[in-house]
């Protein structure tokens, strides 16, 4: 029997369960499933499914080019001794030709299924592309322009409206702001007296819409978090982190599955480190509370260079760092496999990640936002 001799609800369902990587390919094998995938209800059908299956891919930018990386972790389920990992790249997001608009890409944001993408066109200036993988379409951003080095971006949500909107943070004048809404493609300029600088070389992270940073007070240079909560277009009040932070280091902040923001502390000790991970119990623009969620010690001093991820249900986190052979003739890409009491395991990486983690979208979930 073939496809097409199948009842629409039953080829429907089958559609409804491909990754995303699949998306292009099957747009292209039929018109009718062509027309199918652009339906809200199916692309809602689909969404649901990849949600649901609870993955871990992770979006990469590599040569202008927006690919689907799978990592997956082996021996957790069978309460294995030995937990082994596994990353794939599953190939390449349909997105409308950006290797030939952009020359290079300096970062990626994502919010709520899409991803703004910051980097210079081929007459060298710097532009701003909204993306959708989900449906393979991208946008400029028209009227963000003229940026400077160190300026900020942030993508974020608008729940009230149920729009997008970006906001820039000036370097050159600290307490201006510029707010854009893609919906209604308008442009605001305010100012907003900030008494703290956030982090250089700090990006901020978004969690249910509004974005997160850590910042330091301009005089006492105590560290926080500082959240801009686009629904109300303004910053909200200092977060406390959950302990105080003198000779630390401050790992970059992570959002867990969506729902949890989680910060990575790193102290030296006699040529060793120690790692504590917190997650947050709760966080909004003005409340955030924290949990101890792993401690890590006696690590290696070059530990931690590349980025990290979070098992938060398998109690692991996957450390990624990179070291130079003997004769500095090549790289080798190592995983650090770190769980309870104790768990420590290094394991070499067959495929790079070409690119530090900063560069990744984590646990990507699609959106149907056209």
């Amino acid at each position: 029997m073939m496809m097409s001799d199948l009842p629409h609800d039953l080829v429907e369902e089958i559609l409804s369960r491909l990754p995303l990587i699949s998306l292009k390919a099957m747009r292209s094998t039929c018109k009718t499933w062509n027309v199918l995938s652009k339906h809200r209800s199916f692309a809602n059908k689909h969404i649901g499914n990849v949600t649901a299956s609870g993955k871990r891919d992770l979006i990469m930018i590599k040569d202008c080019k927006v690919y689907s990386i799978g990592v997956n972790l082996h021996g957790i389920q069978n309460n294995n001794n030995i937990i082994d990992l596994s990353i794939k790249n599953k190939g390449i997001l349909h997105l409308e030709n950006l290797d030939l608009i952009f020359k290079e890409i300096f970062n990626v944001f994502h919010c709520n299924g899409l991803l703004l993408l910051y980097g210079s066109i081929t007459d060298d200036s710097i532009r701003l592309v909204v993306c959708n993988p989900y449906w393979g379409k991208r946008e400029w951003v028209k009227r963000i322009n003229n940026f400077a080095s160190f300026d900020k971006l942030a993508f974020g949500y608008d729940k009230s409206c149920g729009c997008h909107k970006i906001l820039r943070v000036f370097d050159s004048y600290p307490n201006r702001l510029e707010i854009y809404n893609l919906r209604s493609n308008s442009r605001m300029v305010s100012s907003f007296p900030l008494k703290w600088d956030i982090a250089f070389m700090q990006d901020g992270v978004s969690l249910k819409g509004n974005t997160y940073w850590y910042a330091k007070d301009r005089r006492s240079e105590d560290c926080y978090l500082i959240c801009f909560d686009f629904t109300r277009e303004r910053f909200g009040p200092r977060l406390p982190l959950p302990q105080p932070f003198i000779d630390e280091f401050l790992g970059s902040l992570y959002v867990v599955r969506e729902e949890k923001l989680a910060v990575l502390v790193k102290r030296w000790r006699g040529g060793k480190s120690e790692i504590d991970i917190w997650v947050t119990n709760k966080i909004e623009p003005d409340e955030v509370s924290w949990s101890k969620f792993l401690k890590v010690d006696n690590t290696p001093r070059f530990f931690l260079t590349e980025g990290y991820l979070i098992y938060d249900e398998e109690k692991v986190v996957v450390f990624f760092n990179k070291e130079e052979t003997e004769g500095l003739k090549s790289t080798v890409h190592i995983a650090y496999i770190v769980g309870e009491n104790g768990y420590f395991r290094r394991a070499d990486l067959r495929e790079p990640l070409y690119q530090p983690l900063c560069r990744l979208v984590c646990s990507y979930v699609p959106s149907s936002v056209k």
